[in-house]
C-alpha cells in the first residue's frame, strides 16, 4: 500500500470511490450520493488540492480514503476531526484503514495538532472497535445527531491525544 495526499490530479478516482462508499453505505456519510454527484468538478478539486485527504493505492488502485479536516479558529487550532473514511470491500482488514490513520495522525503532529476526534455512528460496531483498538476514547453521545429517511440515527464522539 502506498498512502500519499490526494490533489486534483485524483479527481477521478475520489469521485469513483465516494461515490461507491456512498451508494455501499449511505448511512455512514452525511453527504447523500445525489448531493454528491451535483458537485462541480472545479470544486472538488479546489477541496482536493487545499483540503487533506489521504489515499491508500494498491498499484493503480484507489483501495481507501480518509479525511483530515482541520479546525481553523486559533482557539481550535489544536483540533482536527477524522471523516470520510471508506475502504473499498476487497481490501477490508488488509490493514489500508489502520495506515491511512496512522499517516493522518503523522499529517496532524507536524501540523501542531494535538487531538483527532471523529463522530461514528452508535450502530456501526465495526467502525467502533477499529477506533476503540487505535486508541480512541469516547467522548459523548449526540443523540439524534443524523436525520435519515426512517428514523434518527445517534452518533458517537471519540477523541485522540496525539500528543500524550
Amino acid at each position: 500500500m502506498i498512502i500519499r495526499r490526494l490533489t486534483a490530479d485524483d479527481l477521478a478516482d475520489w469521485r469513483d470511490i465516494r461515490l461507491e462508499a456512498l451508494q455501499r453505505l449511505p448511512e455512514a456519510f452525511l453527504t447523500t450520493y445525489a448531493e454528491e454527484r451535483q458537485k462541480k468538478d472545479a470544486d472538488v478539486s479546489k477541496m482536493l488540492d487545499q483540503g487533506c485527504v489521504l489515499g491508500a493505492y494498491s498499484d493503480r488502485d484507489l483501495a481507501a480514503v480518509l479525511s483530515l479536516d482541520s479546525e481553523t479558529r486559533m482557539a481550535l487550532a489544536h483540533r482536527a476531526w477524522i471523516n470520510a473514511v471508506y475502504v473499498r470491500p476487497d481490501w477490508q482488514g488488509s490493514g489500508a484503514a489502520h495506515q491511512l490513520l496512522n499517516a493522518a495522525i503523522m499529517q496532524a503532529k507536524a501540523r501542531g495538532i494535538v487531538q483527532l476526534e471523529l463522530y461514528v455512528a452508535c450502530d456501526n460496531p465495526h467502525a467502533i472497535r477499529f477506533y476503540e483498538r487505535a486508541g480512541f476514547v469516547l467522548a459523548g453521545r449526540m443523540p439524534r445527531a443524523v436525520r435519515l429517511a426512517d428514523r434518527y440515527q445517534d452518533d458517537l464522539h471519540y477523541v485522540l491525544k496525539i500528543d500524550a
